[in-house]
């Protein structure tokens, strides 16, 4: 992976779209975890990836949650009236995304029931033309949702304020104007009389 053009990359959209880089980062790495998921992973299971910005590396994970025996829906019981020891809903068991609490402990001997864990996988970074689209999707529609969450939270501290901006739009039952990373509408019922 060339370094310069990554780091660019994320400084560049960190910038533009008001997006801590920390967020770019971990955006870029699910979404290779989720290229790597459809290129070399099997359905329901859970992959993680960890991107180092300062080299480039990227390390994946299948994740597996340690159940035991009394937290497995059998075939006979039914999966409404099955309740796990501590209250909670049984599983249905897929080795996929779940492992047995005795092979965890072979694996790492201090986890525990409920905990998760991370099994390394082979690093590959040759994905075909699917798994490349499907990344592609990933990083686009997490940026939007996380520009979103950046403007959320810049304009809740603003809610039930007056704010001055640019009046783009006039439509019978609304006004849409321009508040600066964004456009606010300004309903009728909210309009001044005769305004």
């Amino acid at each position: 992976m060339d370094l310069k053009t990554l780091t660019s990359a994320v400084m560049e959209i960190a910038e533009d779209r008001g997006i801590p880089q920390e967020k770019v980062i971990k955006i870029i790495a699910d979404a290779i975890a989720s290229a790597y998921k459809k290129e070399y992973g099997k359905k329901r299971q859970k992959i993680i990836a960890k991107l180092n910005p300062k080299t480039g590396e990227v390390k994946f994970w299948q994740v597996k949650q340690v159940v035991t025996e009394d937290m497995i829906l059998l075939e006979e019981e039914k999966p409404a009236s099955a309740k796990a020891t501590a209250g909670e809903e049984k599983i249905r068991f897929n080795p996929e995304r779940h492992i047995m609490l005795e092979e965890a402990k072979k694996i790492d001997s201090k986890i525990k029931k409920e905990d998760e864990l991370k099994i390394p996988l082979k690093t590959k970074e040759d994905f075909g033309r699917i798994a490349t689209q499907t990344a592609k999707q990933v990083i686009l529609q997490k940026i939007k949702e996380a520009e979103r969450e950046e403007i959320l939270k810049e304009y809740k501290s603003k809610e039930g304020e007056i704010v001055s901006g640019i009046v783009q739009r006039v439509e019978p039952e609304s006004i849409f104007f321009d508040i600066g990373k964004t456009s606010g509408i300004l309903p009728k019922s909210e309009q001044i009389p005769g305004e």
